[in-house]
């Protein structure tokens, strides 16, 4: 599928952002960086965040004014089949409105005014399956939300097709019963190891940089819910809720110590491999989990003093944080604990990069094949090849 933004605009686009921040890290000067700005033109609407918010409250108000105007016309007297036809049909049109309208002819990007289309042509078309059961609202939720994250590139949209990929895995698996209600945690586990490999392979191909945030979203987001699926709070309070499991006093839940080592065991291996692999999204879900790792065990095994529980989990975050610091005072697996400017920028030659764009180098060309649509080959979105 590809995007529905023009792919060399975002390219220049990311370029752009980029050597702001080099700007600000005092890497470049500020001629350098308006010189760059010459050489990767971008033709999109994209204005501040406080202007996109401000656009996005004030098409949401216009969209209710529509929205409402065209129910008190057609609402009344109507069935519910003919409502889900018509919420799904309009659905539809929103979809076509905001790519014809908003970003092909008028070049908007993330502009306020296309989140609120894109969120209200989402809402409409899922509307329109309300009366069916979870399963089928779960895989429309999935189908929709995955097609706006890809074609739209949104962070909002990336997230709910992850959680109702979720959804649909833990549906599916209760409804079939049995066995397959036992081992829903492990298949968390095994489904979410498959994307999660999955997509970092898609982020080493140049050709998906067009959506190398979304992947990075995806990825953490699937680190997360391996853990969940092994944490034993998450499998206890799910299985007590959802599965009826009665819990009497002096009993655990079934393979209780599986989940008391994967709780413990998770966040290391993935601090360990964060550190080995100079991956900053495995470090950073690795702190997540380490904290949530300390709330399970102190949920169920307090100390009847939570002040003094918190302080000793806080000695030893601080510990962890100062051995890690110390740890990486020299040179360990090719990163150390000063502060890089960014990930994807740890193996480029910025110096090289900035006097070939300020000498004009570098350059692109735009083809008229390029100026709607993209994505099927290398070039929009940040990369290590800029």
């Amino acid at each position: 599928m590809r995007s529905a933004y023009n792919k060399q605009w975002l390219y220049h686009l990311a370029v752009i952002k980029e050597a702001k921040r080099w700007l600000k890290a005092n890497l470049i000067t500020q001629q350098q960086l308006t010189t760059i700005k010459e050489n990767h033109p971008v033709s999109f609407y994209h204005p501040n965040l406080i202007v996109r918010v401000l656009l996005f409250v004030a098409t949401v108000l216009a969209l209710f004014g529509v929205t409402g105007f065209l129910a008190l016309i057609f609402l009344e007297g109507t069935d519910k089949d003919t409502l889900a036809i018509a919420s799904f049909i309009y659905g539809v049109i929103s979809f076509v409105v905001l790519e014809g309208a908003f970003i092909r002819t008028n070049s908007h990007y993330k502009s306020g005014v296309t989140e609120a289309m894109l969120y209200h042509s989402i809402g409409f078309v899922i509307a329109s399956v309300s009366d069916f059961d979870e399963q089928v609202i779960l895989w429309t939720c999935l189908v929709v939300f995955s097609f706006s994250a890809v074609r739209y590139l949104d962070w909002i949209c990336t997230i709910a097709a992850v959680g109702s990929s979720a959804g649909v895995l833990f549906y599916e698996c209760y409804n079939l019963g049995g066995i397959f209600q036992q081992i829903i945690p492990f298949a968390f586990i095994f489904s979410f190891t498959i994307v999660y490999g999955l997509t970092r392979q898609l982020k080493s191909n140049d050709r998906f940089k067009l959506w190398i945030n979304n992947l990075i979203l995806v990825e953490s987001l699937s680190l997360l819910l391996i853990y969940a699926g092994g944490n034993y709070f998450v499998v206890r309070e799910l299985s007590v809720e959802m599965m009826g499991l009665v819990i009497e006093e002096n009993q655990d839940i079934p393979f209780a110590f599986i989940f008391y080592t994967l709780t413990i065991l998770i966040p290391v291996i993935y601090l360990y491999f964060g550190i080995k692999r100079k991956d900053v999204v495995l470090l950073r879900v690795s702190l997540i989990v380490i904290a949530f790792s300390a709330f399970t065990f102190k949920y169920y095994f307090s100390l009847g003093h939570p002040e003094i529980t918190l302080t000793i989990a806080g000695l030893i975050l601080l510990g962890v944080s100062i051995s890690l610091l110390n740890y990486l005072k020299v040179t360990r697996y090719g990163i150390t604990r000063e502060n890089l400017l960014n990930e994807k920028w740890a193996n480029a030659n910025a110096e090289a990069f900035v006097i070939s764009q300020t000498m004009g180098g570098n350059q692109i060309s735009t083809t008229a094949g390029d100026q709607s649509g993209g994505g099927d080959s290398g070039g929009g979105g940040a990369s290590t090849s800029f």
